[in-house]
């Protein structure tokens, strides 16, 4: 494992990929709690999430996982130390708030999917955060 090379490029692409992803499942999130609310009371009383809603959930997490396993790689490299605990936070803080969502008891349909676009706006904002940041430390903005 330590013969293999990761140039910072691919974390950053990825970043991309991940901020996509938020913005994605944020957005599908967002339509299925709208879709709820135009059911009204004929909406099931199943606490799961639409189809579309977990994909993206998923996608995002493993997005999430596979761009904090190319950071700690890059950490390995001696890449990144001054900018780790900002990382850290977005990073994994993201992924931690995407798992408290499966740890939350949900009522019904209407409060999972509450759950979820509450999460994931805030997975977002620390998404954005961490890109921006880690962005800005790379082309020598800060230091």
């Amino acid at each position: 494992m330590d013969e293999i090379i990761i140039q910072p490029a691919l974390h950053n692409a990825v970043g991309g990929i991940v901020v996509l992803a938020a913005i994605a499942t944020v957005l599908l999130n967002w339509r299925g709690l709208l879709t709820l609310k135009t059911a009204g009371a004929s909406a099931s009383a199943s606490s799961s999430l639409g189809g579309w809603q977990n994909a993206a959930l998923i996608a995002f997490q493993i997005a999430l996982m596979v761009q904090a396993l190319i950071g700690i790689k890059l950490l390995d490299q001696g890449l990144g130390t001054v900018q780790k605990y900002v990382h850290y936070l977005g990073g994994l803080g993201a992924l931690g708030l995407m798992m408290l969502y499966y740890w939350l008891p949900k009522r019904d349909a209407r409060d999972s999917s509450v759950k979820a676009l509450g999460l994931t706006v805030a997975s977002l904002a620390f998404v954005l955060m961490t890109f921006i940041i880690g962005g800005l430390y790379a082309r020598g903005g800060l230091s």
